[in-house]
């Protein structure tokens, strides 16, 4: 499906302007003390009020099925209809910008700068680049709670290919150094089939 650029995008946005829309996928997640295991993930990134950023919206479940039922060669939105939700994992809300101190750099990349929020108890800003369909986000200043668990840094990798949205998550948290944690591919929800409920193995 042709992607076209959302209307009343302000002009500031236009660099990330194809991360605008709802998604909907897949992937895995596995760490030092955590069992790999699938997740769903649902993603909304929108120009909320219209103001110079991207305001970023993100839900992770854990799948009630096991990794047998992950085929990673499969586009996102349909691994997300094949699996059901179980326990919530993570949730975030943040905000991102092109850096209004930063021009266009060499070869067409932007600075990037954004800040999210967890309810770990964790608040970070981020520092990144957006190259065209690329992007990459390092954990910048992290604030914690007295109670959230230890947190040490991340790196975000991601891009748009073939119509997806893939990403891969490094994690430096719990004493261990950065190592890979999550990586998904994700679906805008209008480029999803969606079955009848009847079809769904979920519903099954």
């Amino acid at each position: 499906m042709v992607f076209t650029i959302p209307t009343n995008l302000a002009p500031e946005t236009y660099p990330m302007a194809w991360l605008v829309d709802t998604w909907h996928g897949a992937g895995v997640l596995s760490y030092e003390g955590v069992e790999a295991a699938p997740f769903l993930q649902e993603l909304r990134i929108d120009n909320d009020g219209g103001g110079p950023y991207l305001r970023v919206l993100s839900d992770i479940w854990l799948a009630n099925e096991g990794l047998d039922a992950v085929d990673q060669e499969m586009p996102g939105g349909l691994q997300y209809q094949r699996l059901s939700k179980g326990q919530v994992w993570s949730s975030l809300a943040g905000y991102l910008r092109v850096s209004p101190e930063h021009g266009e750099g060499k070869d067409g990349q932007y600075v990037l700068e954004g800040m999210v929020a967890q309810p770990t108890g964790h608040a970070m800003t981020l520092a990144g680049a957006i190259q065209g369909p690329r992007f990459q986000f390092l954990a910048d200043a992290i604030a914690a709670t007295p109670t959230a668990q230890r947190y040490e840094g991340g790196r975000v990798t991601g891009g748009y290919v073939e119509s997806e949205l893939f990403f891969a998550y490094e994690m430096a948290a719990f004493g261990s150094d950065l190592r890979d944690y999550m990586s998904a591919r994700l679906q805008r929800v209008g480029d999803v089939e969606w079955p009848e409920a009847s079809a769904s193995p979920a519903a099954e």
